[in-house]
């Protein structure tokens, strides 16, 4: 099977799984905020960005820079991100007219817990790796 589509295979699965714990509310109410479960690392503090930086092109383009290009290069993203991301109310917050954001680490393999709340009308996704976006 290619590479991609086995990815997006197990994203998909994955999501499939984890989607109705996520959004259980006994489940949410026996968790206290941003304490992931045993084996798993928050990846967010809840407090502010740290862990996070701008999103720099995509992984073919950022591949092809020298390093003083994506050094400018990510200075300038995490420019763009802190005018457009914030924490709110211990909630990652973007008002959608930026650039999306990172983890500031590289992650191997991994399985990804996620607590997601989106309003109406609202647009988002996650990107795994830049390539394929998993809307949710």
């Amino acid at each position: 099977m290619n590479p991609t589509k086995h990815l997006l295979l197990k994203t998909l699965m994955l999501n499939a799984l984890l989607c109705p714990l996520c959004l259980s509310p006994s489940f949410a109410a026996d968790t206290p905020d941003n304490t992931p479960p045993d084996g798993f690392v928050a990846l967010f503090n809840g407090k502010d960005l740290t862990g996070w930086k701008g999103l720099v092109e995509d992984p073919e383009k950022r591949a092809e820079m020298s390093k003083e290009e994506l050094a400018e290069a990510q200075k300038k993203a995490d420019e763009r991100m802190r005018a457009h991301w914030k924490v709110e109310d211990g909630a990652l917050v973007f008002d959608g007219k930026g650039d999306s954001l990172c983890t500031a680490k590289d992650y191997g393999d991994f399985e990804l817990w996620v607590d997601w709340k989106i309003l109406p009308e609202g647009d988002s996704g996650i990107y795994l790796r830049g390539a394929p976006q998993v809307q949710i």
